[in-house]
């Protein structure tokens, strides 16, 4: 049977919450996490447009010398090679981290928009939904882009407290032109006697402060304290507030969950004017570095309020490389994509594809005296933060649903190199139906159905291709996703009858178990407004 949950619908998002809370009063009575009397903080930093090769620990030739903090990270914890996030695009792949499913399941196949008028399904569960009744106290720094109407935004889905961006750097406009491709124009001076357009606003920064979450109506949005957002002095803000808010959780007995989604490496690349020209190599590479210091900013909190050897940090972005922006994307390190280059008619094979630039991605995971530094080459991917995070947490998975996440305890603390046997990888905008899940990961073969549709730096797209039976590369020989092998052949015909079943077997649990559907209905006036009768929404009127 199938479950088709109306996001709007206020009576199903309390009856969804009865399993959330017999769960944790299960907790309460018979959990315990792994190690006994700890139960650690957490710690999520999640970059922007971040390609696997974009850390100096994966690629020295790329970033070598770029992210000194990321890298001690890498050092000081496991670093893994075959890490993956759940879609190749924005709010796709934040929605898989924060849910543990991926958006055949809890409903996020595409992007929101600027004026999005509902978000991340409230019948699904936020980590900090999770973690919140258990007693942790939750922050959020950064951007959100999983809906900022009310009953959305972050203070809805579980957190304490927010500073940052309700979407991308690029969806509204600035005062200062910073860089991107093309570059984008500056905030209106005057106001327009029309309803503007969507991106014809500044972007807000918001500061919110009360948790509302459980709430299914009022206004509990938090405060605009900026729009359009400084981001000259966003990353400092943003490293004042990780340090204030590390340091005010620390204080007590309580743990804390903190998530961090940067808006670093996402266009317009911006930065503090002390970073300017600091990399020696133009303007991707001072944000990179500005970057990894908002990171060393954190670690260093944590080691003042003396909570680092308590504290588990997990690192990864949300999708490759942007190959659109040219100067101003990163690197996919070895994972180039090469038959979309020379077989599939050009066109990008990183962000919004389904080569591995675009959803393999940096994973880094450091606890001190818990966490034995090393290199894994264990498949594990960003869906598997909830369920791990739980277990430690000592609250259990709510029963009402299933998770395409796992508990990665095992490779986190016992060394194990058995992750996951398979994954799924969903269309992320390039072509093919939004959310199809058109890749499939089998050890270390992967089939793709859907090629093409996502523009390079020439602007070229490829040629748009379905293909049955699908492309199929064998990874470990062809990191380069180059040769397709043959699959006439009856070695990798069982390969595929071996995958088709995979993909079979998941479609049945999708489409049998309990699923959430989004409302993408969009209207000028839900676009974030600090005040309307100022030209671009500005808080206070031009001097």
């Amino acid at each position: 049977f199938f479950f088709f949950l109306k996001t709007t619908s206020s009576v199903l998002s309390m009856l969804a919450l009865l399993p959330l809370l017999c769960a944790l009063a299960q907790a309460t009575s018979n959990g315990s996490p792994p190690f006994a009397g700890t139960r650690p903080n957490f710690v999520i930093l999640f970059g922007d447009d971040w390609g696997w090769g974009d850390l100096g620990a994966n690629w020295p030739s790329a970033s070598g010398g770029m992210t000194p903090h990321l890298d001690s990270i890498a050092k000081e914890g496991i670093r893994f090679t075959d890490f993956h996030v759940g879609a190749s695009v924005c709010s796709v792949s934040r929605a898989a981290l924060l849910t543990g499913r991926l958006g055949v399941r809890n409903g996020v196949v595409h992007n929101f928009n600027e004026d999005s008028s509902f978000g991340l399904p409230r019948t699904e569960h936020t980590i900090a939904e999770l973690l919140k009744p258990a007693g942790y106290r939750t922050g959020i720094i950064g951007k959100w882009h999983l809906g900022t109407t009310p009953l959305y935004n972050p203070s809805y889905r579980g957190f304490d407290e927010w500073l940052g961006l309700p979407y991308s750097d690029d969806m509204g406009c600035q005062d200062r032109v910073w860089y991107n491709k093309p570059m984008p124009e500056t905030c209106p001076k005057k106001k327009s006697s029309e309803y503007p357009q969507p991106r014809d606003l500044a972007v807000p920064l918001y500061h919110s402060t009360t948790n509302c979450s459980g709430q299914t109506q009022g206004t509990c949005n938090g405060d605009i304290l900026e729009q359009p957002a400084n981001y000259s002095q966003l990353s400092d803000r943003y490293g004042d507030f990780a340090q204030a808010f590390i340091h005010n959780a620390s204080q007590g007995d309580a743990p804390f969950f903190l998530y961090f989604p940067f808006s670093h490496m996402h266009v317009p690349q911006f930065y503090n004017e002390r970073w300017a020209g600091k990399s020696g190599r133009g303007p991707f590479y001072d944000t990179l570095m500005e970057f990894d210091n908002t990171v060393g900013r954190v670690l260093q909190a944590l080691k003042d309020a003396g909570v680092d050897n308590n504290t588990l940090i997990f690192v990864t972005g949300d999708n490759g490389p942007w190959e659109v922006k040219c100067n101003l994307t990163g690197s996919g390190g070895p994972y180039l994509g090469l038959w979309q280059k020379k077989q599939g008619g050009g066109g990008s094979s990183a962000k919004t594809t389904l080569w591995e630039a675009g959803h393999r991605e940096v994973g880094l995971a450091r606890w001190p005296g818990h966490i034995t530094p090393a290199v894994s080459d264990a498949l594990v991917w960003s869906l598997d933060y909830l369920p791990t995070m739980l277990t430690l947490a000592g609250v259990p998975l709510p029963a009402d649903r299933e998770y395409d996440g796992m508990d990665i305890g095992a490779v986190l603390f016992q060394g194990a190199q058995e992750g996951h046997t398979a994954l799924f990888h969903p269309n992320s905008g390039a072509s093919g139906p939004n959310g199809k899940l058109d890749a499939v990961r089998w050890k270390n073969y992967k089939a793709i159905y859907q090629t093409g549709g996502a523009p390079d730096c020439s602007g070229s797209k490829g040629n748009v291709q379905r293909h049955d039976p699908p492309l199929l590369f064998d990874l470990a020989a062809d990191p380069q996703e180059e040769h397709a092998l043959d699959t006439s052949q009856p070695e990798y015909q069982q390969v595929l009858a071996t995958i088709e079943q995979l993909l079979t077997e998941k479609m049945v649990s999708v489409n049998t178990t309990m699923r959430s559907t989004v409302d993408y209905a969009s209207r000028p006036p839900d676009e974030p407004c600090c005040n309307k009768e100022h030209a671009a929404c500005r808080c206070h009127p031009l001097e």
